[in-house]
Formats: structure tokens, C-alpha cells, sequence
């Protein structure tokens, strides 16, 4: 059994060999090497600099620091680039879609071995965040509670959006998994009251599910926040895989409640483990204590949330660790 045969029955509960690094089937030319590039993607953050304010080509100003992970909104009163949600027809500005070069990113795509490769596409900014983005965070709440349907127009006009590049990934790059971005809440709650994310945001999500069912890749879900009060709903929709489950949301419950209808991957602290001054032996456990406490009840990878550790020394120990743990999880006995 491969790597690529190996993650794939993880998910599914379907014999696996072994537990090891989250991410060992996938090959990719960034992020870690986890994910592959599109164009589309690549244009839209193509103007990026360092510890300068920068737009990108939704009209969306960003500051990334030098030392920064990664770059974050930098929206001011001034630089909004929606200020009235009424006026979002005249005024958002939807980057084009055709006229883009796709050839090196199918090159590089052909150059994989698909038998024993898994390959996933990174698609970033996902309907919450692209609004929040374009309105800045506390306006979008608002206007999510105060004016819901106005949103969901917008809302809606962001998924076309995504469902074409999406349809353009999928036929040129045909990739095994699509991993969605839109972090959906933080380390106590989500963002949205339920129903209100019900109403805006779930019909439009699972159009993009759809599309991506359709082109067949697997639908994978990224937000590392708590996702309890709406995760069955995820699965309803067809999410195949939600990824950055935290531990301050009821895993073990959720896994219970799902019963390997949508697998999880996560569930490791990154507050206590991913930071420069970690102990080693606080990493070691925090691995173990995941893959103990969550692997037994199936359709689950033990991961960081966060994707990768943002430090190298946390990230060899903690790849060191899940490999050594959990490679004879299933022969040892599980608990």
C-alpha cells in the first residue's frame, strides 16, 4: 500500500495501514510542497510586497510583514473597497477569468506521478471571507445580520465567481482534492449565528461543493475554528473532508455525531506546540494525546490546524512524532 492509497482510506475508514505525516501522499510546488498553483490564484495576489500595503486585483488592500507567516487584510475607513453593500453591482470588481496562461501549471501538474501522488488545489478566500475582505470585518457582520438577503446577492455573485475558477482548475489541472478556504469562526465559536449562516452562506457553499463533486475531486473543507453548531450541515451539503478541526471544539463528540459521514483532519493544539520556544517533550504528547484521543473512531488524520507548523524545529518533531506513534496504530490495538 502507498501513501496515496494509504490517506485515502484514512478518510474513509477503510483499512489503513498506518497513521504518518498529514500530508505525505500530496505533492505540490508550494505551501510546503502540500499544494499545486493556478493561475487564477496566482494573479490575484500577484502585486504583493513586504511590509507595505499592497491591493490585489479584487481591490482589496493587505500588509504582510517580513517574518509574517502570512498576509492579512489592512482595511481602513478610507481603503474599503466596498463601503455601501448597496452599491456592490456598481462597485466590486471580479477579476477576470479568461486570458490567463495555464500551460506551466499543466506541465508541472503532468510531471507527477498520479499513481502514487496525491494532487490538491489551494483555493483561498473562501464567501465569508471574500466579503469580510471586501467590506472589512465588523461591517460584514453587521450587514450579514442586518441586511441578509443584500448579502446573499453578494454572496451569490462571489460563488459564480468561484464556480468558474473553479471549472477552469478542474478541467486543466484536474486535481484529486480542492482545498476551499473560509474560516468559518474562531477558537470559541463560529462567526455567523447558525441560522444566519444557513440562510447567506450554505446554499451558496453547496453550489460550490457541487461544482467540485462534478469535476471529481474531492471537496475538502479548510477552517481551523469551531465548527460544531454547524457541522452537520457541512456534511449535508457534501463536504468530504473538513480540515482544522481544533480541540476546543467537542471532536470526539462531532466524530460521534457524523459517524464517518465527513472525515476530519486536525485536532491537534497549535497554541500549545507551535511557537519557538516549545518543549519537545509538549509537542510529543500533544501528538500523541491526538491521535489516541481521536483515531480509534475512524475517518479522522491527525493534523495541525494550521496546516503546517509555522516553526521548522516544531515541525520535525512533530512529523517525527506522528510518524513514529502512529505506525503501528492499527496493529497495536487502539483504544
Amino acid at each position: 500500500m502507498n501513501a496515496k492509497e494509504n490517506w485515502l482510506r484514512l478518510i474513509k475508514t477503510d483499512g489503513a495501514g498506518w497513521i504518518g505525516k498529514p500530508w505525505e501522499a500530496f505533492k505540490g510546488n508550494f505551501f510546503d510542497n502540500v499544494f499545486i498553483s493556478d493561475p487564477v490564484s496566482a494573479a490575484i495576489s500577484s502585486k504583493r510586497v513586504f511590509d507595505h500595503p499592497y491591493v490585489d486585483s479584487w481591490g482589496v488592500t493587505w500588509m504582510i510583514h517580513t517574518g509574517d507567516p502570512g498576509a492579512t487584510p489592512y482595511i481602513t475607513n478610507e481603503n474599503k473597497a466596498l463601503k455601501e453593500l448597496s452599491a456592490w453591482k456598481d462597485v466590486v470588481k471580479f477579476p477576470a477569468l479568461d486570458g490567463l496562461d495555464w500551460k506551466p501549471f499543466e506541465d508541472y501538474v503532468s510531471s507527477i506521478d498520479r499513481d502514487n501522488n496525491l494532487v490538491m488545489s489551494f483555493v483561498p478566500g473562501g464567501l465569508f471571507e471574500r466579503s469580510h475582505y471586501l467590506m472589512g470585518f465588523e461591517d460584514a457582520l453587521c450587514a450579514y445580520m442586518d441586511d441578509p438577503d443584500t448579502m446573499s446577492e453578494l454572496v451569490g455573485a462571489i460563488a459564480d465567481w468561484k464556480i468558474g475558477q473553479l471549472k477552469l482548475i478542474l478541467k486543466h489541472l484536474k486535481p484529486d482534492v480542492i482545498h476551499f478556504h473560509d474560516d468559518w469562526g474562531d477558537k470559541s465559536n463560529v462567526f455567523l449565528p447558525p441560522g444566519i449562516w444557513r440562510e447567506v452562506i450554505k446554499p451558496h457553499h453547496k453550489r460550490i461543493v457541487d461544482c467540485v463533486k462534478a469535476g471529481g475531486a474531492l471537496f475538502m473543507h479548510h477552517s481551523d475554528s469551531v465548527c460544531g453548531p454547524i457541522v452537520e450541515d457541512m456534511a449535508e451539503i457534501g463536504i468530504d473532508i473538513w480540515q482544522g478541526a481544533i480541540p476546543q471544539d467537542d471532536i470526539a463528540g462531532i466524530q460521534k455525531k457524523l459517524g464517518g459521514r465527513m472525515a476530519i483532519i486536525g485536532g491537534i493544539d497549535a497554541q500549545i506546540i507551535d511557537m519557538a520556544e516549545a518543549d519537545e517533550a509538549v509537542i510529543r504528547a500533544e501528538v500523541r494525546r491526538c491521535i489516541d484521543d481521536y483515531c480509534s473512531r475512524g475517518a479522522f488524520v491527525p493534523c495541525i490546524p494550521n496546516i503546517v507548523p509555522i516553526f521548522p524545529e516544531v515541525k520535525r518533531i512533530y512529523e517525527d512524532e506522528l510518524a513514529k506513534y502512529g505506525k503501528d496504530f492499527f496493529t497495536r490495538g487502539v483504544k
